[in-house]
């Protein structure tokens, strides 16, 4: 088991996301790229779309341009959430009338929360029903891991989009945001103490793999279970939460203690079994052939200039240009990773295997497609780890 991710799940993993087209995301782009199609060539089919908005990925940035995209054609959007907003339950009071227009600067379309602390995994109960009676041509799934998004490819024909950000960043993203930015935060992780020695004792905590890898997998708190008939996923999450440890559905990856992930787990170092590492990845391989487009948070423009190539009845290029910049939800990070100890370094970098490994091979294929298709990237080279790189220089 120990060989099995870099020789055969790396191939697979190649040979799966053949079928991928890929890209990335910054806040300034060359206009040039994005004059590939205007959009309004009436013979193009007008096809659904459910963007799998994974966090801390630039997803705020896509789904802007989505539902402009939309809105330009007269079509409805909406979004599900996986937490409370008030927007819902406004939305909820109107009985779903009027809210497809704009009420908030990021937002156009329908909202509908489903929290998952309040379900559990019971998948998103309603869900589909909602989007069918109101006929949604634009589903942002926020924060929702693949259940919902394969529910509403095979029953209902939606296309899939995503974004991947290089591991290490999407951490150390997503740390800030638990402590600064999400609605609540007090400047520190839940759980921990307060300063950068509680960040240090957060992150030394960590076991892999983490959001992106969980939520391709459909091995997630966010949603998974139940949505209508039983499927493979569902089986799935049951596997990997036999024996009385919920490898896929305790609560909180992202807060829980040492203690919590050996009970999750059933090991004694809190580490995920290599048995069950590689059903993930197999569950990875299987579900990226399910997208129609995966973006790279680091190559935005090449992304938006694949999308428009594959969604020609949308305007993208306009649209990228109306997003504002609050939309593109950068904040600046408080908690560096480059300023934790080695072992923190060296510790992360081997729980990120597994999220690595996938961004590689992503990006990979990403560069040929975008080659293929005659569009400018950055870098045809994968972006370096913050850790690696924190790493190279301490060493040195």
């Amino acid at each position: 088991l120990r060989q099995w991710m870099p020789q055969v799940c790396r191939r697979a993993f190649l040979l799966a996301c053949c079928c991928c087209l890929i890209s990335s995301t910054t806040a300034n782009w060359d206009d040039k790229l994005l004059t590939l199609n205007n959009g309004n060539d009436a013979a193009n089919t007008v096809e659904k779309i459910a963007f799998v908005h994974a966090r801390k990925t630039g997803g705020s940035l896509i789904d802007g341009v989505l539902w402009r995209a939309y809105r330009k054609l007269g079509l409805t959007s909406a979004h599900l959430y996986s937490f409370d907003r008030e927007t819902c339950r406004e939305d909820a009071l109107d009985n779903y009338r009027t809210c497809n227009a704009i009420k908030e600067k990021w937002d156009d379309g329908c909202a509908l929360c489903k929290p998952s602390y309040k379900i559990e995994t019971k998948g998103c109960p309603g869900c589909l029903e909602w989007v069918k009676k109101f006929d949604f041509h634009y589903i942002e799934l926020h924060h929702f891991d693949m259940s919902l998004a394969l529910k509403l490819k095979k029953e209902m024909g939606f296309k899939l989009v995503t974004l991947l950000r290089e591991p290490s960043r999407q951490f150390e993203s997503d740390a800030n945001f638990e402590a600064y930015t999400r609605g609540g935060a007090q400047g520190y992780m839940p759980g921990y103490g307060k300063g950068f020695e509680g960040f240090s004792q957060w992150a030394i905590d960590r076991r892999g793999p983490f959001e992106q890898f969980r939520m391709i997998s459909g091995c997630s708190t966010e949603h998974g279970g139940a949505t209508g008939n039983r499927t493979k996923i569902d089986l799935f999450r049951e596997d990997m939460d036999s024996d009385g440890h919920p490898a896929c559905t305790f609560d909180q990856p992202m807060f829980a203690k040492e203690n919590e992930f050996r009970w999750a787990y059933g090991t004694p170092d809190g580490q995920l079994p290599e048995p069950l590492k590689a059903k993930l990845a197999t569950n990875v391989v299987k579900n990226l052939q399910e997208f129609d487009l995966v973006g790279i948070t680091e190559e935005m423009p090449a992304t938006l200039g694949l999308m428009q190539k594959r969604f020609t009845f949308l305007n993208i290029a306009q649209c990228a240009r109306e997003v504002t910049l609050d939309e593109y939800n950068k904040k600046d990070h408080v908690y560096l990773l480059k300023n934790l100890s080695q072992q923190h370094h060296e510790m992360l970098e081997k729980e990120m295997d597994l999220d690595r490994r996938l961004y590689e091979s992503v990006h990979a294929s990403f560069v040929e497609n975008a080659t293929a298709n005659g569009i400018s990237l950055k870098s045809r080279e994968c972006p370096s780890s913050l850790l690696r790189v924190s790493k190279q220089l301490q060493n040195g």
